[in-house]
């Protein structure tokens, strides 16, 4: 089974888990991205931000055992496909919240990325 046809099955069974546990009035995922601005004192210019929806990705809590010096009460994982990178720092926005990836893994047995399980912490 080549890498494509894995991803595609990932991405479908990440569709099919947001589609049946969600509902029409339920907040989605975004990944805040942040392009321009500048650092000038004189003249700032502040940086534009843009939502990059997170169309197959799902939220799990951490297992209360599992919460000691990395894992905080309130973390959450999230579980996302290989079509957006999710790197270390980056902004996670769901509804009002944002949360700051503190750790984030991608699942790659070869080269190529199958997922991202990522460690959010509220801001």
């Amino acid at each position: 089974m080549s890498s494509a046809s894995i991803q595609a099955k990932i991405k479908a069974g990440l569709s099919r888990a947001v589609t049946r546990t969600g509902s029409s009035v339920v907040d989605k995922v975004y990944l805040v991205v942040e392009s321009g601005g500048s650092i000038d004192p004189i003249t700032p210019v502040a940086p534009t931000k843009a939502n990059v929806e997170l169309v197959n990705a799902v939220f799990t809590a951490y297992d209360i055992r599992l919460v000691g010096a990395n894992i905080r009460a309130g973390d959450r994982q999230l579980i996302s496909d290989d079509s957006v990178i999710i790197t270390v720092g980056a902004t996670i926005k769901q509804g009002t919240v944002n949360y700051i990836v503190i750790g984030t893994i991608s699942v790659s047995p070869t080269s190529d990325v199958l997922l991202y399980k990522s460690q959010l912490r509220v801001k």
